[in-house]
């Protein structure tokens, strides 16, 4: 009699254990996808990890972003839905690093995981060197498919598709932003990327031109080029933290 209980009681425990891990595994999965769901079409945070954006944008800022005004991804495929609009002069926009290429392989399964478990900071994407790639960036928009851009003294300036004169970057986006200048180093080549000048560029079809407002401390369209148009992820529109920052951008 005492065996037969104790086999019971086993028996019984075990079945609880099951009948609990089962509700909470479903639940899991359901915040994942849920998660993933609206993180990548509608709202997401993130925090600002260089100075390429100051002033307006701090290290360790955290703001949230949109990606549905440019035609978010439909999860698990390529595709994605039509978009609200076009980025435009001015905007703070969220783009994906042209130095960061989309995992393959088994990665594909786990990298989604630990976005969700870093909240955006990790990634399982590596450099040749094994350093975190990072995925995205936070750049402002300068000139539209058609433009023609130049800059001079790190201030950039655009003549419109089908027009003959250049006009400055603040006074054509109507958006004001404070743009952070500086001096060429002693003996820096005025042609190399991150100097303050830049020879005409002309964008094709699909193409936008992004600086950060700090010009000496950014990477962005001079160095790597014009940025094609499905780099171009999210917009930013809040900034959350620190509250006494806090407001939309």
């Amino acid at each position: 009699m005492y065996a037969s209980f104790e086999r019971y009681s086993t028996g019984a425990r075990a079945h609880m254990g099951r009948s609990f891990l089962r509700p909470l595994l479903k639940i899991l999965v359901l915040f994942v996808v849920l998660y993933l769901i609206v993180t990548s079409m509608f709202l997401t945070a993130f925090q600002v990890q260089s100075q390429s954006m100051h002033p307006l944008l701090e290290p360790r800022d955290r703001i949230l972003v949109s990606p549905f005004p440019y035609g978010p991804p439909i999860l698990f495929f390529k595709a994605r839905l039509p978009a609200v609009q076009e980025p435009e002069r001015g905007d703070v926009v969220i783009l994906r690093s042209p130095m960061y290429e989309r995992p393959r392989g088994v990665v594909t399964l786990f990298e989604p995981l630990v976005r969700v478990l870093t909240l955006q900071r990790g990634s399982l994407v590596r450099d040749p060197l094994g350093r975190r790639m990072p995925r995205y960036m936070v750049k402002r928009v300068i000139g539209l498919p058609g433009d023609t851009v130049v800059l001079r003294g790190y201030r950039a300036f655009v003549r419109r598709a089908g027009e003959s004169e250049f006009v400055s970057e603040d006074r054509l986006s109507g958006v004001p932003y404070e743009v952070v200048t500086g001096a060429i180093p002693e003996g820096w080549d005025g042609e190399l990327p991150f100097s303050g000048e830049l020879p005409p560029v002309t964008l094709e079809p699909g193409q936008y031109f992004v600086l950060g407002d700090n010009r000496p401390a950014s990477s962005d369209s001079r160095s790597w080029g014009p940025l094609e148009r499905d780099r171009i992820v999210a917009r930013v529109i809040f900034r959350y933290w620190p509250f006494a920052r806090g407001g939309r951008l």
